[in-house]
């Protein structure tokens, strides 16, 4: 027995009355989309749609599943044991029959009965000339070239994927006990349903042609992301109750783009608002429709960042490889970008269940009341794919506000002193004449201000005070303040300080942005009784240390 995949067009006529009466409507009218099963091909189509057959051809759809025969003039590996089917129209017992995937992460074989391979050969020979058949090495890893294990050593495993790898499936519900071949593709047991062609044809979405060989009428495709996420989730289909986005071994399970979609900021928009679905993913996104196209106040505010500057874009941050396809190129990274955008800046945060079963729902997007039960990336995906050995504590100062749209908070609120602020600092024209050299740097971690006063004292003779302190209290730190002490000399009649840690005083720096910031300096009493008096104005920079940005921050923190 039987089951056709039904297209469902959600947004119109789901859960509709009127939908319903439509639809019956479609269904029934000669030459509508929906009422035809002529199938014809993605070749007829192109005769009209060239450019469209270009863009679909060079993507990924096409290729989810192909036969044997026409997948052997691409480059994919065979697995031990396995070869290519020959001519004679007959598939021997070594022989593929078809080839799952292939495209860009991995590739999975059928067998000669079209059920998936899970044993093979330790070398590359026929089971019938002496083969050490061993579990498993059946899936074929393009990102890094290894053979890894899929469902090793299970007997018998059917193929029933086709709902999302072939064009107009049919699946065969009692294939095991209904003892009829009819309804499995080519008379193969192990394809436990039926369909026009592999991979994702143009009749897939489109509905196949009308009698006169093309589709007619007004509904020729649903747009809504709803039909998309047909294919591209995993547990929650649309129109189920909750929402829920499967994990795994620390990373998102693949084909969830819906589920992300749902929980993410773009969730009232469709998939092709953005995305050319004729097109390959990464090429995917139309003219107009880049993030800065829509988010200009923080594509302005981040083009002003140092980031920016390295060719970082938004999506390297927003969209990381948080999901896993067939491989972890990373401890943070998996092969597949991740659609829920929002970044949760809490440095403590995790981004999945206690259990790690499923992507934690229980994200609220700040300052806005309506954002619940969103998704978010955790700073691990969004930031350590590059700043691998940075701390998270660091990862956090950084990210919070960081396109600068909380105006009530200074530039340097969360980041804090950091090593960006070092180089020549003066008090403007009005102090013309002495000036600050400064320096933020980290010691074991922990970042520390040094600074040098170049002034003069009360005799009006030349003097400079050193300062230094813990910079880890946010946007101040608290110094200390010394003197050189003693007579010195020019060149080889130089005389070293007789107490090279003489205290001066105290002081204390705030710098609440990249370029400006205060200071002040109070005399100890013997500073006081030597002519010194408490000395503080506004700061403002002279001269960047060449080579680094403000803010920055330590990327080797251990």
């Amino acid at each position: 027995m039987n089951k056709r995949h039904k297209k469902l067009d959600y947004k119109s006529y789901m859960n509709s009355l009127t939908g319903l009466v439509l639809g019956f409507f479609i269904l029934t009218t000669p030459g509508s989309v929906f009422g035809q099963d002529t199938y014809q091909g993605a070749e007829y189509c192109k005769g009209c749609h060239e450019a469209q057959y270009n863009k679909w051809t060079a993507s990924g759809h096409p290729y989810k599943l192909m036969k044997g025969e026409e997948a052997q003039y691409r480059p994919i590996p065979l697995p031990g044991g396995f070869d290519w089917p020959d001519d004679d129209g007959v598939l021997d017992e070594n022989e593929i029959s078809y080839v799952i995937g292939g495209y860009k992460w991995k590739s999975r074989y059928m067998d000669h009965e079209g059920y998936i391979i899970t044993k093979t050969c330790e070398e590359r020979e026929p089971f019938d000339s002496g083969c050490t058949e061993r579990d498993g090495v059946n899936q074929y890893n393009y990102l890094t070239g290894e053979w890894v294990n899929y469902n090793a050593g299970v007997e018998n495993k059917p193929y029933d994927c086709g709902v999302c790898h072939t064009t107009n499936w049919v699946a065969d519900e009692d294939a095991d006990t209904d003892n009829d071949l009819t309804d499995n593709q080519d008379g193969l047991p192990g394809i436990h349903g039926t369909f026009d062609a592999g991979g994702i044809q143009c009749e897939q979405c489109h509905g196949n042609n009308g009698g006169d060989g093309h589709m007619t009428g007004s509904g020729r495709i649903d747009k809504s992301a709803e039909a998309c996420g047909v294919c591209h989730y995993r547990e929650a289909a649309p129109g189920a109750e909750v929402n829920v986005i499967p994990a795994s071994g620390g990373f998102i399970k693949h084909h969830e783009q819906y589920n992300e979609h749902l929980a993410g900021p773009h969730a009232n928009l469709d998939c092709v608002s953005c995305h050319d679905p004729h097109k390959r993913g990464e090429f995917s996104i139309k003219e107009g429709r880049e993030c800065t196209d829509c988010h200009t106040t923080q594509a302005a505010s981040y083009a002003e960042s140092p980031m920016a500057g390295y060719g970082v874009v938004c999506k390297d941050c927003h969209m990381p490889y948080a999901s896993k396809s067939a491989n972890q190129l990373g401890p943070f990274e998996g092969d597949v970008q991740t659609h829920l955008f929002y970044i949760n800046t809490d440095d403590t945060a995790n981004m999945f269940t206690p259990d790690g079963a499923y992507v934690d729902l229980n994200f609220a997007v700040p300052g806005k009341p309506d954002k619940v039960n969103k998704g978010a990336t955790t700073l691990d995906f969004a930031c350590k794919r590059c700043h691998e050995t940075a701390e998270m504590t660091e990862l956090g100062k950084f990210a919070k506000n960081f396109h600068g749209r909380d105006t009530t908070v200074s530039e340097l609120e969360y980041i804090g002193i950091n090593p960006g602020l070092s180089g020549n600092w003066w008090g403007g024209e009005t102090r013309d004449g002495e000036g600050f050299l400064i320096e933020v740097a980290y010691s074991s971690g922990v970042p520390v201000l040094i600074g040098s006063f170049y002034t003069y004292d009360s005799a009006g003779d030349q003097v400079w005070l050193i300062m230094v302190g813990l910079a880890n209290t946010g946007m101040t730190s608290d110094v200390t303040v010394f003197i050189a002490d003693g007579q010195r000399s020019w060149g080889d009649d130089f005389i070293p300080p007789q107490d090279p840690t003489k205290v001066w005083g105290t002081g204390t720096f705030t710098f609440p942005s990249c370029s400006s910031g205060s200071f002040t300096l109070v005399p100890n009493a013997e500073s006081i009784a030597a002519g010194f008096s408490e000395l503080g104005y506004e700061l403002f920079r002279d001269i960047t240390s060449p080579g680094i940005a403000c803010p920055t921050f330590n990327n080797d923190a251990n």
